[in-house]
């Protein structure tokens, strides 16, 4: 009988060393409620939720999870809402729930702006984005997220990225499927010129005439366009992996050597220095082009001597 009373003097003695915490606890909590009631009023929901987060981390009460469900209601965040009045409803003690009549009206209404959506892909492991937010990857068994129009993206590494559009009823279930396709490992160049160039060399290698279209490899790549008549043109492109680059470019004329005013120079300057050039250059004048002088020596007088 002694040791049964020294035992429950001991449990005694340490639940009074303990209840000094808890009441602190309790304390700090409806403090916290306090603050985040007025939020609430205030129509401050963010601050609200927070102040209703930490006090139902310091305390376990089920009373904040009702309070969160409710500002997260107000902040249309319908999902977590149902959770965690959900969670309220299996938490609370009936002394409590009995405080709020409406609950199950309440988690109705938030539920019917609420879409389960079931996403799965041929790839395992692709990362799921719905209206910009990233929510797990593939496959997605479960998912609750506001009802509504919404943009969901699958993407996966050496796959193209897929996206679409969607609208998600409330209340109900959903299920989307994407199938995913390999990306190519190369790029897309696309050449064209004014005028169509007759040749274009790829890295030295002669590959056709323009407008051209291939795919090569991502990297830099040195390009060489000729065509009879022109210039040649040099350029590079940087390509990259599953990416599409277009060029328009334009060929400069070759002037002929007749235009060109070194050309002229130098044959004035033949001209001046010899007489055989100049009949060839005057051959070309309007001042070569009239009669030769008659002369004054008759036609048959000349005699030998």
């Amino acid at each position: 009988m002694r040791d049964v009373m020294r035992r429950l003097g001991a449990f005694l003695f340490v639940l009074l060393l303990a209840l000094p915490a808890w009441a602190q606890t309790n304390t700090q909590a409806d403090k916290l409620k306090t603050e985040a009631d007025a939020a609430m009023d205030g129509l401050r929901y963010s601050d609200a939720l927070s102040g209703y987060q930490r006090a139902y981390e310091l305390s376990h009460d089920a009373r904040f999870l009702y309070n969160m469900g409710r500002a997260l209601g107000a902040l249309g965040r319908y999902p977590e809402a149902v959770e965690r009045l959900e969670r309220f409803r299996l938490d609370a003690s009936d002394a409590l729930r009995a405080r709020v009549p409406q609950l199950d009206q309440i988690i109705a209404d938030f539920a019917h702006k609420v879409t389960t959506i079931a996403i799965r892909a041929n790839v395992a492991g692709a990362r799921v984005l719905v209206r910009d937010e990233a929510v797990g990857v593939t496959p997605i068994a479960e998912l609750r997220v506001n009802a509504g129009h919404a943009t969901i993206e699958v993407s996966a590494t050496d796959y193209e990225t897929q996206r679409r559009e969607v609208d998600l009823p409330g209340g109900d279930r959903k299920e989307i499927t994407f199938d995913l396709v390999k990306s190519t490992p190369h790029g897309i160049v696309v050449v064209r010129s004014t005028p169509s160039a007759s040749t274009l060399f790829i890295d030295g290698s002669a590959r056709g005439a323009t407008p051209f279209e291939a795919s090569l490899d991502p990297g830099a790549h040195a390009l060489l366009l000729a065509h009879d008549g022109f210039r040649k043109l040099a350029t590079s492109v940087v390509i990259e992996r599953g990416a599409r680059r277009e060029l328009d470019l334009r060929l400069d004329k070759n002037p002929s050597i007749f235009t060109r005013w070194w050309f002229w120079t130098i044959v004035s300057v033949a001209v001046i220095g010899a007489g055989v050039t100049l009949g060839a250059v005057c051959v070309t004048t309007t001042a070569c082009e009239s009669s030769p002088d008659s002369g004054t020596i008759a036609p048959g007088k000349v005699r030998g001597p």
